[in-house]
């Protein structure tokens, strides 16, 4: 049984490992072809006094992705804005119990914004909304909203998972920025 557990436990770290790095390497390449796409436009305007009519809307979408992911690797690294109301002096397992339900209620609104985002998407892709000049489906621009929070609601649930356990055993203090999912 012991067995399997650990074998279990490595399973998902290798899946977490390789989520991380798809992710990672997602939002490096789309930032390259975003640069080249956008670099190529202004050469084409400037030089060629020429331009592509679909290469502003299209870097528009991959920056809309780029952000929506973006929020993620930020949860991950445990990069978000946070307001820090408790100062040193206050007891750690105070501060654990209040981050813990800070991790709740950002999880809640992270799950709403899949719920409705899902909503959102099923209703444009019944509506077949296309963009004007690529002609490209809007729902998968709209994606990005309910993809990227389902991903930062499992690093949420992996960081809660950790603290809770934590406090179970009578840490001190959770371990910062290990969120993985």
């Amino acid at each position: 049984c012991l067995r399997f557990i650990c074998e279990r436990k490595r399973i998902m770290k290798k899946l977490i490992n390789f989520y991380n790095q798809l992710e990672a390497h997602l939002l490096v390449c789309s930032l390259i072809f975003t640069v080249i796409l956008v670099f190529f436009q202004v050469i084409l305007r400037y030089v060629f006094s020429s331009s592509l009519s679909w290469s502003e809307e299209l870097a528009r979408y991959i920056f809309i992705w780029q952000i929506w992911l973006g929020t993620s690797v930020a949860q991950r690294d445990n990069s978000h804005v946070r307001i820090e109301a408790l100062g040193g002096s206050e007891e750690s397992r105070r501060k654990t119990m209040l981050r813990i339900a800070a991790d709740v209620i950002w999880l809640a609104f992270c799950l709403l914004l899949v719920k409705y985002g899902f909503e959102l998407v099923a209703s444009i892709y019944t509506r077949g909304l296309i963009s004007a000049a690529m002609r490209m489906p809007m729902y998968l621009v709209y994606l990005s909203l309910p993809v990227s929070q389902l991903a930062v609601s499992l690093r949420i649930i992996g960081e809660l998972w950790r603290t809770v356990k934590e406090y179970r055993n009578g840490a001190a203090e959770p371990v910062e920025g290990g969120g993985e999912a």
